[in-house]
């Protein structure tokens, strides 16, 4: 069978999803001053990250039985923007400063609390939504319990 274009466009509802339009909204820790600027207007590259479903064998008279495993997502990268007063910047080294010192890389117990379980004081929600070209919502994630180790900052 033959590849129609024309079949394959009228398939995309609305010419297919834009990545470019969508805005995050980062929570900064306590400790963290807010930037003057909303993270929203400076994010220019974000990804949503892929989730897999991994496997795992149980074997049953000698032969193995594929079985579903865990939900594993990648990281979640962005590229934000600098504007004149490195409002962004200075957030989020701090936040990574929170995490570990960057002198001695030591962490303190008050600044990440008793435990580093889910209610660590040094991660945050964070929020994508995405548009479609009428401008309206057409996706929202909530990414629970973020922090800041791998940020690009440009």
């Amino acid at each position: 069978m033959a590849f129609s274009i024309t079949e394959f466009k009228s398939n995309l509802t609305g010419g297919g999803a834009r990545p470019a339009l969508f805005t995050v909204e980062l929570k900064y820790p306590l400790g963290v001053d807010n930037p003057t600027i909303s993270s929203r207007f400076l994010v220019k590259g974000a990804s949503i990250p892929t989730s897999t479903i991994g496997t795992y064998d149980v074997f049953f008279h000698g032969k193995a039985i594929h079985v579903a495993g865990d939900r594993t997502f990648e990281t979640w990268d962005t590229t934000i923007i600098n504007d004149e007063d490195y409002g962004i910047r200075i957030a989020l080294e701090k936040w990574m400063e929170l995490i570990a010192n960057h002198k001695l890389n030591t962490r303190s117990k008050e600044k990440l609390g008793s435990s580093e379980g889910e209610n660590a004081p040094y991660k945050r929600d964070i929020y994508v939504t995405q548009f479609g070209k009428d401008g309206k919502h057409k996706q929202h994630y909530h990414f629970l319990d973020l922090f800041s180790y791998r940020m690009l900052l440009s």
